[in-house]
């Protein structure tokens, strides 16, 4: 049955587009910097949705982007080019995802594929630029719309998930975000890309997680000398802010006087006991306390930093 849910990529005229720019089904407008990684691509006369997993590479769906299909975006007020490749065996399998090698580096923050998948009953983050209404119309307003839905079930290919938000016109090749409770906070993972749905309540995410989706990104990766946050490049670690960075300087320098406190303790210990060791258990608690006094230091900065 789900082969016969609507595919989602938005086939309109260029007249037809400029008369509807939807957005997704029960969804919020999301706020400014919340999910920087999330971009609205244009494909000749169409336009979906796409999501950048590395510093030149964008994930979107294959029915949005096959092979050799050319795309374009515009982030920050600079104009993207990419060119896009789908696995080999799609159509003839529902394998509906894509990854497109852009022209330029793309500044971060990227998203990451995610390594494990959701279970049943799971809340998920969907996100896209799609239609806000059942009946396929609504938003024409281009605004990108987030909201949550719970997963129900799955398919050889996709994830499903009904209630709350659902896909609609335009959200194909968006990411299905692990569930995200601070945007700004919270490193983005994603699940799997915007496929197809009902245009009502149910809707259908292709796997990222899946073996078969790990080695296509793998292949792809290395086949384009590209780094995809999440199978090639770690990309979870925030960079500490440049006005931390003198904080961050003095916490690292307490780690070494402390680490060797300890290991002088260690070998006081070996030979004698606790309370003939009272130089080096002083050394230690001094260390220690440095160590802390950088670590609130450090992280007071951090909580300042939006």
């Amino acid at each position: 049955m789900y082969k016969k849910a609507i595919l989602l990529a938005l086939a309109f005229s260029t007249l037809a587009f400029a008369d509807k720019r939807p957005t997704l089904i029960n969804g919020k407008p999301v706020q400014p910097g919340e999910f920087p990684e999330v971009v609205y691509i244009s494909m000749k006369n169409s336009r979906c949705s796409a999501t950048i997993v590395g510093p030149r590479v964008v994930l979107t769906a294959a029915h949005c982007a096959r092979n050799g299909t050319g795309i374009s975006f515009q982030k920050d007020q600079t104009l993207y080019k990419g060119v896009c490749q789908a696995p080999d065996a799609y159509p003839n399998d529902d394998h509906d995802i894509s990854l497109c090698l852009v022209d330029k580096e793309i500044p971060g923050p990227y998203a990451s594929i995610a390594q494990h998948g959701p279970e049943i009953d799971d809340v998920v983050t969907l996100i896209g630029y799609g239609c806000t209404k059942p009946s396929g119309n609504g938003g024409n307003d281009g605004i990108l719309r987030v909201g949550i839905s719970t997963v129900t079930g799955f398919t050889d290919w996709d994830f499903i998930t009904k209630k709350d938000a659902a896909l609609c016109y335009g959200d194909s090749g968006g990411p299905a975000f692990r569930k995200i409770g601070n945007p700004k906070a919270e490193h983005h993972y994603v699940l799997g890309v915007n496929s197809k749905g009902d245009i009502k309540t149910t809707s259908y995410l292709s796997q990222l997680y899946s073996l078969a989706s790990q080695g296509f990104i793998e292949g792809w990766s290395k086949s384009n000398s590209a780094k995809v946050c999440g199978v090639t490049e770690k990309c979870d670690v925030p960079a500490t802010p440049k006005v931390c960075q003198e904080a961050w300087t003095q916490f690292e320098a307490t780690h070494t006087p402390y680490d060797t406190a300890l290991v002088e303790l260690e070998r006081c210990m070996f030979k004698r006991t606790v309370s003939t060791c009272g130089e080096e258990v002083d050394a230690v608690r001094l260390t220690n306390v440095k160590m802390t006094e950088a670590f609130l230091k450090l992280t007071g900065c951090l909580s300042s930093v939006e």
